[in-house]
């Protein structure tokens, strides 16, 4: 995985965004210079190698993939109205929202250069995976926006929207590494699975941690999501479950954003523990890594070129709370 990180880390530093106009592309070496956990492209390499290939042949797709995340990214934090990203300012905080529109297109566009550079004979396959990740992503995030209006937004609707937003990242990536490394369609089909299933656990983990993860170790203060009435698994949940006084209570600091934050987030997260909302979102985690791994025996490979890549995404399974 350490020589994985560097070779991401070395082309991206190497890649020189210091040309003109300089407000379009300083936005973008700004944020690939943040660094990050790189988890995608890992995935991307971990998947060329898993199925025989050089990781060094794949980091062509895997840099393509990151560029396609950091995009969203800039964009995301925009609609988010989001003023930092990684301890930073985001860009369109630091520059303004014109230029952050402007080098989010841009460095969408240079992801799918990035790729047509790769060059080989699958090279229209991995851009065709790239254009439907893409494609994907928009979907879901605008599924994402129109829950915000909406007043009943179904469990099933959520988990489609996650699939979409997050899920589809992961899983193109692994399936770009496959393609690099030339396996069949079948185990493309299992590890693209694979990592559908990882990506719904992940965001699912993701809405656990903003509740009830340890802030020293987390990074972030509990109850972003809960603050800003974000639809996450744990809200519908909850609303699916709590009855009488509970149910008017959600209802109630679920209406607006102008609540004290702490009072809110105790009143909120009593009634999540009350109706065990925890527990239920664990179980839905266990399910999806239990099918994933059920996707990932199915590929034809030794246990041993398998190991990295589920070593690594136990460590993502393993975040701590």
């Amino acid at each position: 995985m350490d020589k994985n990180k560097t070779l991401i880390d070395n082309f991206l530093e190497q890649t020189n965004w210091n040309i003109p106009p300089a407000n379009l592309y300083e936005p973008i070496g700004y944020i690939l210079s943040q660094g990050g956990k790189r988890i995608r492209p890992h995935l991307c390499l971990l998947s060329a190698e898993m199925f025989g290939a050089e990781a060094e042949t794949a980091l062509l797709p895997a840099i393509s993939f990151e560029m396609l995340h950091n995009f969203t990214l800039i964009h995301d934090d925009i609609m988010d109205k989001a003023e930092l990203r990684r301890g930073k300012p985001t860009v369109y905080k630091k520059w303004n929202t014109d230029i952050a529109i402007l080098s989010g297109d841009a460095l969408y566009a240079k992801a799918f250069a990035c790729m047509l550079q790769y060059g080989g004979e699958n090279v229209l396959v991995l851009l065709s995976l790239l254009n439907k990740t893409a494609i994907e992503i928009c979907e879901g995030q605008q599924m994402d926006l129109d829950f915000e209006t909406m007043q009943n937004v179904e469990i099933e609707d959520y988990i489609e929207m996650i699939r979409l937003k997050t899920a589809v990242m992961l899983a193109g990536c692994l399936q770009a590494g496959a393609a690099v490394a030339e396996a069949d369609k079948p185990s493309q089909a299992c590890i693209y699975d694979f990592g559908i299933k990882i990506g719904l656990a992940f965001q699912i983990q993701d809405d656990l941690l903003d509740v009830y993860a340890d802030v020293d170790k987390f990074g972030k203060r509990n109850g972003g999501d809960i603050a800003e009435n974000k639809k996450t698994f744990l809200s519908l949940k909850a609303f699916e479950l709590a009855q009488g006084a509970d149910a008017e209570e959600l209802k109630h600091y679920f209406s607006s954003v102008d609540f004290d934050a702490r009072e809110k987030f105790n009143r909120v997260k009593a009634i999540y523990d009350k109706y065990q909302i925890r527990q239920l979102a664990e179980e839905l985690i266990h399910i999806y890594y239990k099918d994933a791994f059920a996707s990932l025996d199915k590929i034809p490979v030794e246990q041993q070129r398998k190991q990295p890549l589920i070593d690594f995404v136990n460590n993502l399974i393993n975040r701590e709370f």
